[in-house]
């Protein structure tokens, strides 16, 4: 008898412990206001395409874990896949690449099925693109306490 509900009580105990985040990250997201949303949280080498519109307000976040280190890096394309030891997944931005914005990952979410770090960059952009430009965006930063690249997001104006 004693056997039993000490099985019952860990079968519980198992049932109603929190239940993990779904994605550890890294990921990416490109939100913006007048044009098109999209978003990763598995890490691949894998551009996603996402139409912008000129003048629109975009916000990329990056998620991974909380108060991790990140980079966020730009360039013109993203038609490649170099990997970079220790880091996971692969380099996808083509050369040159530029550095928007690095530091930690202090916002937080309580959305379980999201890493759960993140932080959030904003920026307008500028009207008048010829149609046709292309602005590719990717990130560095720890998901599962891994280093890793996240997808690319490339958008068109």
């Amino acid at each position: 008898m004693h056997h039993r509900i000490t099985a019952t009580l860990l079968m519980i105990t198992g049932l109603v412990t929190a239940a993990p985040a779904q994605f550890a990250g890294p990921g990416l997201s490109w939100t913006g206001t007048l044009g098109a949303s999209t978003r990763s949280f598995v890490p691949s080498c894998t551009n996603l395409p996402v139409a912008a519109v000129s003048g629109d307000t975009i916000t990329l976040t990056i998620w991974g874990d909380q108060q991790a280190l990140f980079g966020l890096f730009a360039s013109t394309g993203a038609n490649q896949c170099i990997p970079i030891p220790p880091l996971g997944n692969g380099l996808i931005l083509d050369a040159p690449v530029v550095t928007v914005m690095f530091g930690l990952l202090t916002q937080t979410t309580p959305c379980l099925s999201c890493p759960p770090g993140l932080q959030t960059m904003s920026f307008t952009a500028p009207h008048g693109l010829p149609i046709g430009t292309t602005l590719s965006v990717q990130a560095a930063t720890y998901g599962a306490n891994q280093p890793a690249f996240t997808v690319a997001i490339t958008g068109t104006f």
